[in-house]
């Protein structure tokens, strides 16, 4: 299908959804004259949804254990008992790493780790509840679907049972991890052993249901082709015209180091990351926030992609591991210095958190 750059700019101007055609076939620009048209439209879009706020939190990361029953090719994060990159946490040691931060002005705790049985619904009760009796201002937004799938049936009961546990003992918010791509099968290939997408889908549905808001992300860059990246934000759109309860989305771009996928260089599929957010932001109609997250790209591009329809630059990201073992940037960011990258942008910085966007 041929779809113009002024095409798509008459049509979102005029209040109508982009289809997945259109989509696609913005995806597929080339041009140069045409990619910059679709830039400028994604930031007009951009500027009338959320204006000029740029939205990040002072977030500590929390992973619990990065020993994992899993071992997708796409993760550099897991290990196994024995490996020397393993670790676990206790609840106590969660707690001194939290106390140990407090003075970073944390707006936020972000957990999440691989599936092994010690994370059960006991470990999560008493870690949520130290982290509360620290400072209940605290906003706790913890574990994938795909754990959460993992605890209701280690502990056979409803996942909606788990979510209501997890609540009561402080949980805010989901983050957006584990989509990787919503397409079976491409799903199958970089995350064997996971949740379908349809599973993955229908536990965030449950979530906002449940008065609980989340984001979601998409792992781009890897063996996937524009197709599939359509399909995927379609499915989030759907979704969201359901529930409204996702908050930001999130593009991840793959990093190919120390995993089995990354080595298969001759099957990755470069992408243009510029396009994929400025799309994301055109086809995410229902979504408010475009989440940039500049240790997977590097701080220049992160604060370029605010040009292609992003509106928050994620966070501190303090003790972020999973980014950073694949190869992510590993720069320590503090609130002073996202403050001063986002002015020089020309934007307003908000310091914030997922429960209050």
């Amino acid at each position: 299908m041929s779809v113009t750059s002024e095409y798509a700019t008459e049509k979102v101007e005029a209040g109508e959804r982009l289809t997945h055609e259109e989509g696609l076939a913005l995806l597929e620009t080339t041009e140069p004259d045409e990619i910059e048209q679709i830039r400028a439209l994604a930031d007009r879009v951009r500027a009338q949804k959320v204006g000029d706020i740029v939205h990040f939190a002072s977030t500590l990361y929390i992973h619990p254990t990065n020993l994992c029953e899993l071992n997708c090719p796409m993760c550099s994060f897991y290990a196994k008992p024995g490996w020397d990159k393993a670790w676990f946490l206790t609840p106590e040691q969660i707690e001194q790493k939290v106390r140990d931060n407090l003075d970073k002005g944390l707006t936020e705790i972000h957990v999440v780790g691989g599936l092994w049985r010690d994370c059960n619904l006991d470990y999560y009760e008493e870690t949520f509840t130290r982290i509360k009796a620290l400072d209940p201002n605290l906003h706790i937004k913890a574990l994938t679907p795909v754990e959460y799938d993992f605890l209701a049936k280690m502990h056979d009961i409803p996942i909606e049972e788990v979510f209501r546990r997890m609540v009561r003992w402080g949980l805010g918010s989901l983050p957006g991890g584990g989509a990787e791509i919503l397409v079976e099968e491409i799903r199958k290939k970089v995350a064997p052993g996971k949740i379908t997408s349809d599973e993955y889908m229908a536990i965030h549905e449950l979530a906002h249901h449940l008065g609980l808001r989340s984001n979601i992300t998409m792992l781009f860059g890897h063996i996937e082709t524009n197709e599939h990246i359509i399909s995927h934000l379609m499915q989030v759109r759907n979704l969201q015209d359901k529930t409204g309860g996702f908050r930001a989305f999130i593009p991840l771009k793959f990093g190919e180091e120390n995993n089995a996928l990354g080595k298969r260089k001759k099957q990755l599929k470069q992408k243009n990351i510029h396009l994929v957010y400025a799309v994301s932001r055109l086809m995410l109609d229902n979504v408010p926030h475009l989440k940039v997250l500049w240790n997977y790209i590097g701080i220049p591009e992160a604060v370029e992609m605010l040009r292609w329809g992003g509106n928050d630059l994620s966070s501190t990201n303090t003790e972020e591991k999973i980014i950073t073992m694949a190869g992510g940037a590993q720069i320590l960011m503090d609130k002073e210095t996202m403050t001063a990258l986002i002015q020089k942008a020309g934007r307003e910085p908000r310091l914030t958190h997922t429960g209050e966007m």
